[in-house]
């Protein structure tokens, strides 16, 4: 199941981006196979009903030919679980670079210092089992996952701030 739509992406806040960017806006996003059922080295995460199919890199590459055809700047998507972000994440860049940074930090944490899988990670921000705390504040609080908008550019000046010195650097910072 796949529902999109031409969008108009007007940027407000990040330093470095003007304007605005016709965009290819993916609303919906479901492949799944329900005559399959999970099996234990691929796992039920969390919004899925079935397996999955397989197919994300064909479907994204079809994508990738309606923004190029219908002459667009770019291809927007908002992960709605942390798994999708990160899947995501490899493709499409977040446009904000404090989400992008936040991302990075909970993979960090969850992927690589706990040593979770995706799915134990995506699970346990599902439920609320990941606790945060900002360095100038040492409460530490649930966090809850916020889908942010992710891009992949095509306007020059969109790939200009995606690739930008600051954005990069300002991503890391937050990551720290």
């Amino acid at each position: 199941e796949l529902v999109v739509r031409r969008d108009r992406l007007v940027p407000s806040g990040l330093p470095g981006l003007e304007g605005d960017y016709e965009v290819l806006t993916v609303d919906w996003l479901m492949m799944q196979d329900p005559l399959r059922n999970f099996v234990p080295e691929k796992p039920r995460l969390p919004g899925q009903e079935a397996p999955g199919l397989g197919m994300a890199d064909f479907v994204l590459e079809m994508l990738y030919r309606i923004v190029e055809r219908l002459d667009l700047d770019g291809l927007l998507t908002t992960g709605e679980h942390f798994h999708n972000a990160v899947m995501y994440r490899t493709e499409l860049a977040f446009l904000d670079p404090v989400a992008g940074g936040r991302c990075i930090a909970l993979e960090e944490a969850l992927l690589e210092r706990e040593k979770l899988s995706l799915a134990e990670a995506s699970w346990a921000v599902e439920w609320g089992l990941v606790e945060v705390c900002d360095s100038d504040d040492p409460v530490w609080r649930r966090f809850d996952w916020t889908g942010e908008v992710q891009v992949r550019a095509w306007h020059r000046n969109l790939i200009s701030y995606l690739r930008s010195a600051q954005r990069r650097r300002r991503q890391q910072t937050e990551a720290a």
